[in-house]
């Protein structure tokens, strides 16, 4: 039997058959990054941990507090929340905290740096930026203080939007991000927008590869849809304004007033200028050039939409409907989230062109100086709040404990006495319905009845006043001339970053006894 033929030695493809190259095994990261990660978020744990207990909590802290402790979860969802201007999901938390696990006030900021630390958790370990990226970022101002120390709403926004980030190029579970949405819509009116913003551009994104798209998977989508429509719908009911809404109300009877009059509120081109600035690097004119750099460089990744149209109207609620300091980081998540969608990968990047890769050194490099000045800002903060309090409710509540004067009727007047409210377990003023303030009208506790003060003789006032200078001058007058001195004075201040918002102050009147 003739011996089978031995093989020719292999020969070098000349080109004659295409060949696929062989699969890049991708390299496992060393686990000294991994564990570097965890110092880096235990490093923010240690921060947010020594700030906190110097943390007094102010009014806006008090008064979702307040309404989760004194109310049901049905009156809070379909009757005070459209007096907040805001969906209740915050509020739902705090009355489990408190109806169901019978935690006290000291645990709100416990409650609020939770949230926060989940975000940051997801920014350190998930976000697709570099390292000298991420970790910077987690100790920015909103990051670290403002959204994570003054327990709001606003502590689980990072949570929410980087996890609709993570989840966005999952196009087979659409229910996992609708999850996401829904409580990212129901945490406040910005996260009703971002949420609206992110899943618009999810379903474009579907939409044009609908045709290869799974039928069951098409099915999860319509239900998607579904849900989403519906909250947004549950949402306009529960928040439409009454016409008893003090925010809405107030505007009505402002816009009568003189022009010279109405010159007083903040002119909108200044809000906007002051949002913007707010949200990223201080000062308009970087701040302007950071968001027109960002937006082209989002167009380069064809993710423009999802960059613009969140920060745009963001930027838009501010400076032309409402808001405040606090709310310039909703500006700042939304952009962060908006590059954390279009940020390439790895083998992206080894396709980019000169112009892309330039770009995205461009944008590394600015978000760098970005997070520089940040940090900056959230070391000012901080040391002013270990320095000053952050609101006078905590001292002002514990003198009237101290002096027993909450064992007598008492008044109280501006909304910022919820503050000293919180610290007790009962309404502990005779002049208000409620420990929390009710924002519709009729407003009680900000005019003096002089017949109700009269009639109840209250042997202390608690007057709250973010202009003390203008208390002094009108307010102490007059309630001298009801018989009452100033016997204690509790200053507070709203830190904003390197400098005060605005003040926090508290002034205790003792009726004088002939």
């Amino acid at each position: 039997m003739a011996a089978s033929p031995i093989p020719p030695p292999a020969t070098p493809n000349h080109g004659l058959i295409a060949v696929p190259d062989a699969p890049s095994i991708p390299i496992a990261p060393s686990p000294w990054w991994r564990i570097a990660d965890f110092g880096v978020l235990g490093l923010w744990v240690a921060v947010v941990a020594f700030i906190l207990p110097y943390h007094e909590k102010w009014a806006d802290e008090a008064q979702a507090w307040l309404i989760a402790r004194d109310l049901s979860l049905k009156a809070i969802w379909f009757h005070e929340l459209r007096y907040e201007g805001s969906p209740g999901l915050w509020h739902t938390i705090l009355w489990i905290a408190q109806h169901v696990f019978h935690a006290h006030y000291d645990s709100l900021g416990l409650i609020g740096a939770a949230g926060a630390l989940a975000g940051v958790a997801l920014l350190i370990f998930e976000a697709p930026f570099p390292r000298y990226i991420r970790w910077p970022l987690a100790f920015t101002y909103f990051m670290v203080y403002q959204y994570a120390v003054i327990a709001r709403p606003y502590t689980l926004m990072p949570l929410l939007a980087f996890a609709a980030a993570l989840l966005f190029k999952d196009r087979d579970h659409p229910e996992r991000m609708t999850v996401i949405l829904v409580l990212l819509a129901n945490l406040s009116l910005h996260g009703t927008i971002l949420a609206g913003c992110l899943g618009s551009v999810y379903l474009l994104d579907a939409i044009r590869g609908w045709s290869a798209v799974d039928a069951a998977v098409k099915r999860r989508y319509w239900i998607s849809i579904a849900v989403m429509v519906a909250t947004f719908a549950f949402l306009f009911v529960i928040l439409k304004p009454t016409p008893d809404v003090n925010e809405f109300a107030l505007k009505k009877e402002f816009a009568k007033l003189p022009a010279e009059v109405r010159l007083a509120e903040p002119d909108k081109l200044v809000k906007l200028e002051t949002v913007v600035s707010g949200a990223f690097f201080d000062y308009w004119l970087p701040s302007t050039a950071f968001i027109l750099f960002a937006a082209w460089w989002c167009s380069l990744r064809r993710r423009l939409f999802v960059f613009a149209v969140p920060v745009g109207l963001l930027i838009a609620l501010y400076a032309f409907i409402h808001g405040y300091a606090h709310h310039h980081g909703t500006v700042f998540i939304a952009a962060i989230t908006a590059l954390w969608i279009a940020w390439p990968c790895q083998e992206e990047t080894r396709s980019f062109g000169i112009v892309q890769q330039l770009a995205s050194y461009g944008m590394a490099a600015v978000l760098v100086c970005l997070c520089a000045l940040n940090i900056w800002d959230a070391e000012g903060a901080i040391r002013n709040e270990y320095l000053y309090p952050y609101s006078g409710a905590h001292d002002a509540a514990s003198y009237i404990k101290s002096v027993g004067a909450d064992r007598a009727p008492m008044f109280g007047f501006l909304f910022g006495v919820n503050a000293v409210e919180a610290y007790f377990d009962n309404n502990i003023f005779a002049n208000l319905p409620s420990a929390y303030f009710h924002l519709g009208l009729p407003l009680t506790g900000v005019h003096l009845d002089f017949d109700e003060l009269h009639r109840v003789n209250p042997e202390y006032i608690v007057a709250y006043s973010d202009q003390p200078d203008v208390m002094v001058q009108e307010g102490v007058p007059i309630l001298a001339g009801q018989g009452y001195k100033v016997v204690r004075f509790f200053d507070g201040y709203y830190f904003y970053k390197r400098s005060v918002y605005k003040r926090e102050t508290y002034f205790i009147f003792r009726r004088v006894r002939p």
